[in-house]
Order: structure tokens, then sequence, then C-alpha cells
């Protein structure tokens, strides 16, 4: 692994156990074991710092997403899967949440470029569920009744972001079983269609 790579795994860790007002360059520099001079020689700043986390994040997540679309064509399978790998995160460690809404919550004093990252993850995200959606529309497996495609997406990222927080804030993995289990009957199983 090349220091910069070692410097961003360090940084996401601490960014999920502390936030970003609460980490600095001193706590990854003396982590990793070098001077704060060498963080600074590959990052610039602590903005440019987080920036580069969250968008190897971003890249991570849709790698992951595109990842799940080539392993079925089946809109209730892929919304489950995507569920189940946070039900699994946090049933291993109940405070293993998504970077970005760990961020979230501080929107007000982040810099602008990571916030646009943030809201950039947010968006793919619910790009994603709502093709998810829209598939599953075309099968006539959407269950949400008359709510719009959109909204509905805007609602699961919701959801499962308010889910992935109570777990932490309980430090209790069924917070988000709970949200998972009401989620996964939006899309109906595919025997339903023959009926």
């Amino acid at each position: 692994m090349n220091r910069s790579d070692h410097i961003i795994n360090v940084a996401n860790r601490l960014i999920l156990e502390k936030g970003y007002s609460a980490f600095s360059y001193a706590d990854v520099a003396a982590e990793i074991g070098i001077q704060k001079a060498s963080i600074h020689y590959h990052f610039p700043s602590k903005a440019n710092l987080v920036q580069n986390v969250v968008g190897r994040y971003r890249q991570e997540v849709r790698a992951n997403l595109s990842k799940l679309d080539s392993l079925t064509n089946d809109p209730r399978e892929k919304l489950e899967q995507y569920l189940s790998y946070w039900e699994a995160s946090l049933r291993s460690k109940a405070t293993d949440i998504c970077l970005c809404a760990q961020l979230a919550s501080e929107i007000p004093i982040l810099p602008e470029e990571v916030t646009r990252e943030i809201r950039g993850h947010f968006r793919d995200i619910t790009d994603w569920l709502a093709r998810l959606l829209r598939d599953a529309a075309a099968e006539n497996r959407f269950a949400g009744g008359e709510a719009p495609i959109e909204e509905t997406a805007h609602s699961i990222l919701a959801c499962v972001h308010g889910g992935l927080l109570a777990s932490r804030a309980f430090n209790d993995a069924r917070q988000f079983s709970m949200v998972k289990n009401r989620l996964v009957p939006l899309i109906t199983p595919e025997t339903a269609i023959a009926k």
C-alpha cells in the first residue's frame, strides 16, 4: 500500500470514529508514525484529504452497486442484497455506518468540496434506487402505490441512513433490520407476477 492510500485509510476510519471536526493531521501522523508535513505533501489541506477520502468511498460504492447489478436482474434481490450488506456490517460492528451519513451531520461546517462529494454520493444512491424501482414497475412489481418512483427512492435513502444512525445510537443492528423488513416488500417477489 502506498503512503497516500495509507493516509486515506486512516483518515476514513478516524472520520467514522470521531467525525470531521474531531480528527486532525496530528492524529493521522501519530497513527502512521510520520510527520504532519508528510501528510501535507500528499494532501495540502484537511479539506483536500477528506475530499479524497469521500471520493474514494464513492468510487467503491459505485463499483459495488455495479457488481450487484451484474449479479442479478431481479430488482427485489438487488434491494435485499443492498440492505443485507448494511445489516451484516452493523451486526459485525453496530457503529460501522456509511461514511457520507456520518459526515452529512456536519455539513454546516464542512468545506464546499467535501459537501459536493457527499451530495454526489447521495445522488448516486438515489439514482441507483430509482432505476431499481423503475425496473420493478416495468415488471408490475412496484408495491409503492401511487407514490412517484423518485420520491420513493429518496424515502428509501432516508430510511437506510436513518436506520444506520439509529443502529449506531443504540449500538444495536436490529434497528436497521426493522428498516430492511419494511423496505424489501416495496418490490413484490417474481412469483407474484404470475398471480
